[in-house]
């Protein structure tokens, strides 16, 4: 055979190789591609399924200004814009209060930052009915209700108030309603709280703080068959701010310290409450029960 000839073939036969070579290169990249965008869908479809933040720069807002979003795929459900600036969707709030409160606990916070949120500025997030919310504000009544230590209700907006602790992990003397940032309360009676002039804890301004603590901390009647159950414990005469502990008998009291008698669960007095009564000795009274006294003198 010719060299040329012999040349010739052997070119072929490399050329055909360096082909084959690239066609089985061709369709590994194109595997490896379709394997990636495969893996980037199973990723891209887990990464919606759970809460994620991401940092997208809002429209319209200086440079630097981001937004946050946490998004939970529910069809074209919306998502809604919440306080601490995240996105969510509404069942996730409501799954995030449903778990607190079956936990006896009003810490309500963000799923994405952990940032806290006050009940108050959930109850529009949540998007539930009437009725709905109504059940979740009896729950929420009742942990305040059932812890005073912790909890407690502003006098003047009715934000929920949570109990914080100092630097050395004692509780604060002291709180400060969200809603109300000016103002100083005192934990044990809700009263002012009075700062010095110069650096100190301060003190509370109301002189009957211990009396009030007791009214707004005390158990409640849970005897089911005494005439006033449900009421608390204690009572103060709304003449003189006695102290009043309620035995046995119908549901008049009569203060031991200026005589004055009076319904121990509207707190109105006896001879005002009776007229809405067939009988004077009612065992029921017909208005509504009085909230849990509080005053300052």
């Amino acid at each position: 055979m010719p060299v040329l000839t012999f040349l010739t073939l052997f070119r072929k036969v490399i050329l055909m190789k360096s082909l084959r070579k690239r066609r089985t290169a061709r369709k590994d990249d194109v595997a490896k591609t379709r394997d990636c965008s495969e893996i980037e869908a199973s990723c891209e479809t887990k990464r919606r399924k759970r809460v994620r933040d991401s940092d997208v720069t809002a429209t319209g807002q200086d440079k630097g200004t981001k937004l946050h979003s946490a998004v939970t795929p529910m069809g074209n459900s919306p998502l809604l814009p919440t306080p601490c600036g995240h996105k969510i969707h509404p069942s996730d709030i409501n799954s995030m209060v449903t778990t607190c409160l079956d936990k006896k606990s009003l810490d309500f916070s963000c799923p994405v930052c952990r940032e806290a949120w006050q009940w108050e500025q959930l109850q529009e997030l949540m998007q539930l009915s009437q009725e709905q919310l109504a059940e979740h504000q009896k729950r929420v009544d009742k942990i305040v209700e059932a812890c005073p230590e912790i909890y407690k209700k502003c006098p003047t907006c009715s934000s929920i108030l949570k109990r914080l602790l100092d630097s050395a992990g004692q509780p604060c003397q002291f709180c400060r309603c969200p809603r109300c940032p000016q103002s100083h309360l005192c934990w044990s009676c809700l009263s002012p709280w009075c700062f010095p002039s110069e650096a100190g804890a301060g003190h509370c301004g109301n002189r009957s703080c211990d009396v009030v603590a007791v009214l707004l901390s005390c158990d409640t009647v849970n005897n089911p068959t005494s005439h006033v159950f449900g009421c608390p414990v204690f009572r103060a005469c709304p003449k003189c701010h006695g102290l009043i502990m309620h035995t046995v008998g119908c549901k008049y009291v009569v203060c031991p310290n200026c005589n004055h008698n009076f319904c121990f669960i509207c707190l109105q007095k006896a001879s005002r409450c009776c007229r809405h009564e067939d009988m004077y000795f009612s065992l029921s009274c017909k208005k509504q029960r009085a909230a849990r006294q509080r005053f300052v003198t």
